[in-house]
């Protein structure tokens, strides 16, 4: 099984409402909450009106993780969310979504506020999922935090599946730590462990204007393979190719690209534009007929990102926005990704554990 782990947007959910069939059953993705804006903690509730019919269009019958510790993270030691009925934020969106049967799974993460982690495991689900960000803090913590963890899960019922997930972010991990971390994890009882990263670049300001350029290595999935290697029973997960970092104020958009984060198997290209200012946004297609011309480009019915570089390519649509492009990419990843995972979990496969 694979876990990418998505933002609740309007393109990195259009790139899983597009994934192909085949590939759907394969895919349990990790989704973060909207956040609530400090400017807007007094009317929360609305933000998550429509959170089960927006979910609902685009996952479908797909299981998934959803984070809800993601909506506070600009709220800092802001008391919990509660509606105007009384549901405290959790209550209020699983309500949401048990209303379109929506196949979740309720996550928190290792810090959460005691509220929130109580109202994930008093739901009652048959399983729960725990966001370990591992990049915030040292490997000497490992212990304390899976004390408190083991604390927290002493509430649910002994059958509970436990989807443990060792967020390593983009910092550089030995390998030595990851198999430290995992050993002592695993000690959960009834658990699944999914390690999580990312080497995809938070902007493209390495890549050359005009042109497809070479940024590096997966490296997050080269130390997935090695894991493997030494028979590590551990699932795998990323971030696709999504940008993590903010829009900053003052942008100006004539003064930016247009740029597809474009996976292979082994590595991260960027496909960026000239300046908008000097045409890049009608000759985007020239970047994408590049693209086109690489071996690693596999096709365009390998997926709907693969297909819109075809159409763009071969002027059919004009990508003319930062967004779109967005959902290209993450589509393209994961299919990429479902496909090799595929592959290394075949009997015949050298790697199989």
């Amino acid at each position: 099984m694979y876990y990418p782990l998505l933002k609740n947007s309007n393109n990195e959910m259009k790139a899983l409402r597009y994934l192909k069939d085949d590939s759907r059953p394969q895919v349990t993705p990790i989704i973060e909450s909207k956040r609530v804006k400090k400017n807007n903690v007094v009317n929360w509730e609305s933000s998550f009106k429509t959170l089960g019919t927006f979910l609902k269009e685009r996952v479908k019958d797909m299981k998934f993780i959803y984070d809800f510790n993601c909506a506070l993270e600009e709220l800092g030691e802001e008391n919990q969310l509660v509606t105007t009925s009384g549901e405290n934020l959790v209550k209020h969106c699983l309500e949401k979504m048990e209303s379109q049967e929506l196949n979740v799974i309720p996550c928190f993460q290792h810090d959460s506020p005691s509220w929130l982690v109580d109202s994930v495991i008093n739901s009652n689900y048959k399983e729960v999922a725990i966001r370990i960000r591992c990049h915030d803090f040292q490997e000497s913590f490992n212990p304390f935090v899976l004390q408190k963890l083991k604390a927290d899960l002493e509430q649910t019922k002994p059958d509970t599946k436990v989807i443990v997930i060792l967020d390593f972010f983009n910092q550089p991990t030995s390998i030595q730590r990851l198999q430290n971390t995992i050993d002592t994890f695993s000690k959960i009882n009834n658990s699944e462990l999914v390690y999580i990263a990312t080497s995809c670049p938070d902007n493209a300001s390495d890549a050359n204007p005009h042109s497809v350029t070479l940024i590096g290595p997966r490296r997050e999935f080269n130390n997935f393979l090695e894991l493997r290697s030494k028979k590590y029973n551990v699932s795998f997960g990323d971030y696709t190719t999504r940008l993590k970092g903010e829009v900053l104020n003052g942008f100006n958009f004539n003064n930016s690209y247009l740029k597809v984060f474009y996976s292979t198997e082994t590595d991260y290209w960027i496909a960026k534009s000239k300046l908008i200012k000097d045409d890049g946004e009608s000759t985007f297609h020239e970047v994408c007929q590049q693209l086109l011309e690489y071996d690693f480009y596999p096709g365009a019915e390998f997926s709907f990102g693969d297909a819109e570089i075809y159409k763009c390519a071969n002027k059919e649509i004009v990508i003319s926005d930062h967004q779109a492009p967005i959902a290209i990419g993450v589509n393209h990843h994961i299919e990429t990704t479902v496909a090799q995972l595929t592959g290394f979990n075949s009997p015949s496969s050298s790697l199989y554990v």
